[in-house]
């Protein structure tokens, strides 16, 4: 699944910032209010409402399956909520559960597709050469020819690519060794520490960004169908 199969339902609050310096550090960047999404006869998510803040970040932890992707993917505005709503303050990265590279373009190219059209061609690829730099990447290799960990590699350089005030990251750590997830952890916290507001999903929360964003870190459990929650909580 490409990047172009995606679109957002609505953008409610499109005001052309990208930057969390244009809202301060606090703000209310996302929020969700009593949503739910069935597919077909399986409720995935029933009255699930939650707040994310610039500089803070929210880890949604638990087992493949419950809906934690569906959730993700809701917030960014790319599933419609059966109820609800959902209120951005801000442009989305999202990094896909799913590769969602695209398979006929180089590792550069895949990189490049997601900056901002008004940036020229040859400025495009040199920063896409660069961004692979930082994950090791060989900018003319194909998705075909990476292992898991190198695609995964790959996305999360797409994802990170353009700053994006909120940053919503589905199983980043998912294929990576331990070098690797310790550069991912310090990448968030980097992003964190931006004032940017981050959300990140897995099977447990890893003690490197446990121990780095500390009381800025929170963290819900998701552990069963539908997910259903209140954060913060009332």
């Amino acid at each position: 699944m490409s990047p172009a199969t995606k679109e957002p339902f609505r953008s409610e609050n499109a005001d052309g910032r990208s930057s969390l310096s244009d809202y301060g550090t606090g703000s209310e960047l996302l929020s969700l209010c009593s949503v739910a999404k069935s597919f077909g006869a399986t409720k995935i998510v029933d009255g699930a409402t939650l707040s994310l803040r610039g500089g803070r970040a929210l880890f949604l932890a638990g087992p493949s399956g419950v809906g934690k992707s569906t959730l993700l993917e809701i917030a960014a505005g790319l599933i419609k909520p059966d109820a609800g709503s959902v209120r951005l303050r801000g442009k989305v990265s999202l990094l896909f559960q799913d590769d969602a590279l695209i398979p006929w373009l180089t590792a550069s190219a895949n990189v490049a597709y997601v900056l901002p059209p008004a940036v020229p061609a040859p400025e495009a690829e040199k920063l896409a050469e660069e961004q692979l730099r930082l994950f090791d990447l060989d900018p003319q290799i194909f998705p075909s020819a990476m292992s898991g960990g190198m695609r995964r590699r790959l996305s999360l350089a797409r994802t990170l690519a353009v700053k994006r005030p909120i940053l919503l990251l589905d199983e980043p750590f998912a294929f990576l060794d331990a070098r690797w997830r310790s550069v991912i952890a310090s990448l968030i916290v980097a992003r964190v520490d931006d004032g940017d507001g981050v959300i990140v999903t897995g099977h447990e929360t890893p003690s490197l960004l446990a121990e780095a964003l500390g009381e800025r870190l929170d963290t819900i459990a998701v552990t069963r169908q539908p997910i259903s929650f209140v954060f913060p909580a009332d």
